[in-house]
């Protein structure tokens, strides 16, 4: 009977060891931080696209977390906490006005525009283990919208105009939250292929 007992102990023992799947990776990912070369609204506009990424890709399923490093202090610390990481490697964002038209009653004036916010973005996808390169995405959208791009307020002899960058903030909001819709979308593709 003990024979038996230690023998199904022994069989059980193995059975789970031979279950336990070390090839097979889980959904952690770690975004990291733009390394500081990288400053003002190109620093804004990874800060915007890692935090709409993070939210896409929990969305995706994925447990994705701000990892509060850059690739270089990974690379240095090699505590890997992710079964892969993201780094936003640079981005660029511009905004033109494609016409518009003035218009004015009394001392007020507002000029409406065709406002056009570009962002594009080279995102990295790295393994959590070894911290290679695995996959590379460059992406970049663009967005339109019709809107006040500045008024103006005069009296005979005096005028005053002011800009109103509300628009472009808002239509790079919104090209810079598709780049992280697009770059969740390609992680969870490559994750399935994989």
């Amino acid at each position: 009977m003990k024979r038996l007992t230690l023998s199904l102990l022994v069989l059980l023992t193995a059975s789970a060891a031979f279950a336990l799947d070390t090839t097979h990776r889980g959904n952690r990912v770690g975004i990291l931080l733009t390394p500081a070369r990288y400053e003002g609204a190109d620093d804004r506009m990874s800060s915007a696209i890692r935090k709409y990424l993070r939210d896409e890709l929990q969305k995706s399923g994925f447990d994705a977390f701000e990892a509060k490093a850059t690739y270089d202090d990974l690379n240095r610390n090699m505590d890997s906490a992710a079964d892969y990481y993201v780094e936003i490697a640079a981005s660029d964002a511009a905004a033109d006005s494609h016409g518009g038209v003035g218009v004015g009653a009394g001392a007020v004036a507002v000029d409406v525009s065709l406002v056009v916010a570009h962002v594009a973005a080279e995102i990295r996808l790295y393994d959590g283990r070894s911290l290679e390169l695995v996959r590379r995405f460059e992406l970049d959208h663009s967005k339109k919208g019709v809107a006040p791009t500045s008024i103006g307020i005069g009296v005979p002899g005096l005028l005053g105009w002011v800009s109103v960058p509300v628009m472009e903030i808002a239509q790079f909001k919104r090209a810079a939250h598709e780049v992280a819709r697009d770059a969740a979308s390609r992680i969870a593709e490559y994750k399935q292929a994989e």
